[in-house]
């Protein structure tokens, strides 16, 4: 059988497309042109891409088509060897801190469904799994080496928005790291004398009080700290505190 080498469109006729047939080659690069409102975009989203993902999609199934963003059926008579399809918009939304060329298609939908019913999954004590149709049905599975129950990670799972984070960067791929010499550019100075930088603005001026209710020095040059009271600058946990505060300016205490 001859290996088709076009697409064939019969009777095209959404929007601007008046009953067109055409050929398009396939495993070319092919552009469509023409003068505004001739229905480039009709032929080319409204007909090939809807037909092209909605072909695909039919071929899943019904659990995993819930899950995906399914296309209308396109005014068309016939579509023959139309491939799977994608879209890339003219206009994308603005990215999110999070957003690659998998979101944006919607192909990480896919490609995570296929990792969570598809991959050799490892069960608790390390004995690696083949895929199986329990796998794809979400059913009870038990390691046949040792036993344990194994609970294979769903496509929601995989996902870098939610628990399939990195833990290290929260699934942004960039770890922030706060350098600390920004905070204090001077440690010939004691904190009182304003040594902790961010500390230097209303409110924040409380964070002296706190320091030394915890057992900091402010009174001496910040490199004469311990290891132990810059700790307590840097790094200390966020705790209740009750103290008297003392506004320098204005002379007034008051009790927080």
């Amino acid at each position: 059988m001859k290996v088709p080498d076009h697409i064939e469109v019969r009777g095209a006729r959404i929007h601007n497309l008046k009953d067109i047939d055409v050929d398009i080659p396939l495993n070319k690069v092919v552009g469509i042109a023409g003068v505004s409102g001739s229905g480039k975009s009709s032929l080319a989203l409204g007909t090939l891409y809807s037909e092209g993902s909605r072909r695909y999609l039919e071929a899943l199934s019904t659990y995993t088509r819930r899950r995906m963003t399914q296309a209308s059926r396109s005014e068309v008579d016939d579509v023959r060897y139309v491939p799977a399809a994608l879209a890339l918009h003219q206009r994308p939304g603005v990215p999110g801190i999070r957003s690659t060329f998998g979101t944006s298609t919607e192909l990480l939908n896919s490609i995570r469904l296929m990792f969570s019913r598809l991959a050799n999954h490892r069960c608790p004590n390390g004995h690696y799994l083949e895929p199986s149709i329990n796998f794809a049905g979400m059913l009870e599975i038990r390691c046949p080496v040792c036993g344990a129950e194994v609970s294979p990670p769903s496509a929601e799972e995989l996902a870098f928005n939610s628990t399939g984070a990195c833990r290290e960067c929260n699934g942004t791929g960039v770890i922030q790291e706060v350098d600390e010499t920004t905070l204090v550019p001077d440690e010939n100075k004691t904190i009182d004398e304003g040594a902790v930088a961010p500390w230097q603005t209303l409110m924040w001026s409380l964070m002296k009080d706190i320091a030394r209710d915890m057992g900091v020095r402010t009174d001496v040059p910040f490199k004469e700290l311990t290891e132990k009271e810059r700790w307590i600058v840097f790094h200390a946990p966020a705790e209740k505190k009750h103290l008297l505060y003392y506004n320098e300016k204005s002379g007034n205490a008051g009790e927080m």
